[in-house]
């Protein structure tokens, strides 16, 4: 199982963000890492999202304690927000993935998920493992808690409503089942042939004075509430728990998960769940030393290595980690002997200083290609490295070649790609709530990179090693970027939309890019479409284009009135037609690049309606969303506004101006330009502002002419009932008139954030009810200001829009048209 654990190189230099690529531990990390190898625990730390977990408990655990702590989330997070930029949904997953794996390499853990999907906030348990399917969940969760064995589980919610979020709940209620199915044998039996079963000795919940105000700190020390000071130093890394626990939930960019460091003494409480009772140490008479498999040598061995540690020769400790390692694969059962093994090889290789890249010619290629790599490898400290051979995909070489010390190895080699397009591989058969991978891939956090095996001795230690294949470029700025190798189809494509409305005629202009990632001498391009749409020509020839080359098709064609189609693209290779894909490039310095790829479709709605007008539209954007390019390829004249560079006089020219959502939270021109746009309100202007969230973040609290406040009401269920309270409302009335058929089968959510305590100036005509609860107004409020309009809304037009609610549309393109 591929999995992501502590690789960070300086503590220092993931902090920061740097970008250059620093080859080893400092030694003090090694002799840390060393010390580790004393304790044999495993922890399981489970929740529902990417930013649940406790990165104080975990760094606590794992740096001080010393034990193997990995943290399951069940989900990716892909149904969140996001504060730094417009990715969305798929996109938010691959970002909020690669944020864990950064934490994880800041606190020390492993990395862990089910095939659960982020689907939005949820308010019930229950909802969240019918939609789930609990057994398919509950599965995964049995099968990483055999997989893994850990002595110990701490889930960090309740299992009923105080968790605030039915993933959260749920996530509390499958561990405490699996941690009762994981050890019997009539569970998925299959499963257990195979792994084994598994008793852990404690289940916890990491409680606190938030769920319970007045924790009865008199029960800690009775077997059934553990309080933990959290506050140790480590010298070897220059940091206390608090200090690396900031950095590592700071790493949740996309969330707005930011935290000062904290120094000094906290508690942790740890309510027992299930099993034996714990007094004093959650470890509590659990064997965490090598005698648990009847191996006393192991603890004076490796402790040995420990107190002999030479920080100025490391690699003096080879020999001794070489001869630990025999000695245990004698007498270490699995899984624990292939992970200890790993780690002893990373040491044994971090120890020796050798330093060693395989670096392509290219950033990337396809299935097929050969890259030309630059095999370097350079002794830096050691006395005996030695190189036997290297492995590439087609030939072994034969190296046997001593590299004195300060001296190097170069080689240029072929390295031939045989896997398919880099695509994540829970994003290769993803359904609307699950993912459906296999076996194997359940736990995994991401794919392996591409990679190049070499087999060395140092210091008469045999050891294989796989070198990423990466690209190295470098920045003026950044300096020197190493980044991964990605793997390419044939053919990409893009188009510059995604979802077309039509509203002033029922013809409409494509433009698709075509990128070339391998030479093609003849193929075609055929467009797949509906027939209530009519494009000409609909086979396209492609002929002798070379790698690299990027060619554009203008698509022209028209939709009947009042349809909905969608266009698919296919190419054709070797007698197969192929989907085209297109590729999602992903970009932040905190995790790097990524790429995924998708399917292109592009939908088509057909809402012609001769009342709209082509209004001009200021747009002020905030966190990212893709209505203004939505509204440009409609038709409307739309325009950024930069507040701090125009007048409330240059604001008449636009019959509305909308601010994006976040936009109080994220820009502080807004702060002192605010007043601009009331103005431009009472003169007249539809002033609309979508979602925001009334943290310590949002620029001005009185975002309206009337009181209001930013609650946190939402409307989860998609087909959730409404509630017209205001039948006549211009709202539903002009230009499209809006039925209750508008108003539901929503994508993911119908909205959040809503207005509360609204004052009696404004309207509120719409109102919406998830099961067994009372319809909520505050999504939508209209208040006349003036001669304007001012409008707040938490309805998710940022969700609706790019996903093709047609009825969420039109209801938008009424509230621009309030003072029309």
């Amino acid at each position: 199982m591929y999995i992501h654990r502590f690789l960070t190189i300086s503590i220092i230099c993931t902090i920061t963000g740097h970008a250059q690529y620093y080859s080893s531990k400092t030694s003090s990390q090694l002799l840390h890492e060393i010390e580790k190898l004393q304790n044999t625990a495993r922890v399981l730390y489970v929740a529902a999202h990417p930013d649940d977990e406790n990165t104080r408990l975990i760094t606590w655990l794992n740096n001080s304690q010393k034990a193997t702590v990995a943290y399951l989330s069940l989900t990716r997070g892909e149904g969140g927000q996001n504060l730094i930029g417009p990715e969305l949904e798929d996109a938010l997953g691959v970002i909020r993935t690669h944020e864990l794996l950064k934490a994880r390499e800041i606190d020390g853990g492993l990395q862990f998920f089910t095939r659960a999907r982020d689907f939005g906030y949820s308010k019930s348990m229950e909802e969240s493992l019918r939609l789930w399917n609990e057994d398919s969940i509950l599965k995964d969760v049995v099968l990483i808690i055999r997989k893994f064995k850990p002595d110990i589980i701490i889930n960090r919610f309740p299992p009923d409503t105080r968790a605030g979020h039915g993933h959260h709940a749920a996530s509390a209620y499958l561990a405490i089942k699996a941690f009762d199915l994981a050890a019997d044998p009539e569970y998925e039996p299959e499963m257990a042939s195979k792994y084994g079963v598994w008793q852990a000795a404690r289940l916890f919940w990491n409680t606190s004075t938030w769920w319970i105000k007045d924790l009865d700190t008199t029960q800690v020390s009775n077997g059934k509430l553990l309080k933990i000071e959290i506050g140790d130093y480590y010298p070897y890394l220059g940091a206390e728990t608090g200090e690396l626990a900031a950095y590592s939930r700071s790493q949740h960019k996309s969330q707005g998960f930011g935290i000062p460091a904290s120094r000094g003494v906290y508690s942790e409480y740890l309510q027992l769940e299930r099993g034996l009772p714990a007094y004093k140490d959650p470890f509590e008479n659990i064997q965490t030393s090598y005698s648990r498999w009847g191996c006393p040598a192991l603890d004076k061995q490796v402790k040995a290595i420990a107190l002999t540690f030479n920080h100025d020769r490391p690699n003096l400790s080879i020999y001794k980690l070489n001869e630990f390692k025999k000695a245990a694969q004698q007498c270490v059962p699995e899984p624990y002997l292939s992970e200890l093994i790993r780690k002893i090889d990373d040491l044994i290789w971090q120890c020796s200083g050798v330093y060693a890249e395989a670096a392509a010619n290219k950033s990337s290629g396809t299935e097929g290609d050969t890259l030309q790599l630059t095999f370097q490898m350079f002794n830096r400290i050691g006395e005996m490295v030695f190189i036997n051979s290297i492995e590439t995909t087609d030939s072994t070489y034969k190296i046997n070649r001593l590299i004195q010390p300060k001296q190097s190895f170069t080689l240029k080699i072929p390295q031939r790609i045989l896997r398919s397009y880099s695509q994540p591989f829970w994003l290769k058969n993803p359904e609307k709530y699950l993912y459906l991978s296999d076996e194997q891939n359940i736990g995994r956090s991401i794919d392996e990179p591409l990679f190049l095996p070499i087999t060395v001795d140092l210091e008469g230690a045999k050891i294989i090693k796989n070198l990423p294949v990466i690209f190295r470029n470098n920045d003026r700025v950044k300096g020197e970027i190493i980044e991964e190798v990605n793997v390419f189809p044939q053919i990409t494509g893009a188009t510059d939309v995604d979802v077309l409305y039509r509203v002033f005629d029922n013809t409409f202009h494509l433009t698709l890019g075509i990128e070339i990632h391998r030479k093609i001498d003849t193929t075609y391009l055929l467009i797949s479409k509906e027939d209530d749409v009519d494009i000409q020509p609909a086979i396209h020839p492609l002929i002798s284009l070379q790698e690299g080359e990027i060619k554009e098709l203008s698509i022209r064609g028209n939709i009947e009135k009042n349809q909905i189609a969608s266009i698919k693209f296919f190419y054709y290779s070797e007698h197969d037609s192929i989907e085209l894909m297109s590729y999602k490039k992903i970009s932040h310095d905190h995790i790097g690049k990524k790429v995924f790829f998708k399917p292109i479709t592009v939908q088509i709605f057909s809402v012609e309606n001769e009342k709209v007008k082509p209004l001009k539209i200021g747009y002020i954007s905030g966190s990212g969303d893709d209505i203004k390019s939505i509204l440009k390829n409609t038709g409307f004249h739309v325009e950024d506004i930069q507040l701090q560079n125009v007048t409330a006089e240059d604001l008449k020219k636009y019959d509305a101006i909308v601010c994006g959502i976040r936009s109080y939270n994220t820009s502080p021109v807004l702060a002192k330009e605010h007043q601009k746009l009331l103005e431009y309100t009472k003169n007249g202007g539809t002033f609309i502002v979508l979602y925001q969230t009334n943290g310590s973040d949002l620029k001005v609290k009185n975002i309206g002419p009337y009181p209001f406040t930013i609650g946190r009401g939402r409307v989860t269920e998609e087909d959730a009932t409404p509630t017209i309270i205001i039948p006549n409302h211009k709202v539903l009335k002009y230009p499209y008139e809006i039925t209750k058929d508008d108003l539901t089968s929503w994508h993911q959510e119908i909205g959040l954030y809503f207005a509360e305590n609204i004052s009696s100036h404004y309207e509120t005509p719409l109102a919406w009810a998830d099961t067994n609860e009372q319809p909520q107004s505050g999504g939508l409020i209209i208040g006349k200001y003036g001669e304007g309009v001012f409008v707040y809304t938490g309805l998710s037009f940022f969700r609706q829009l790019p996903a093709g609610n047609a009825g969420a549309f039109k209801l938008f393109i009424n509230i621009l048209h309030l003072n029309q």
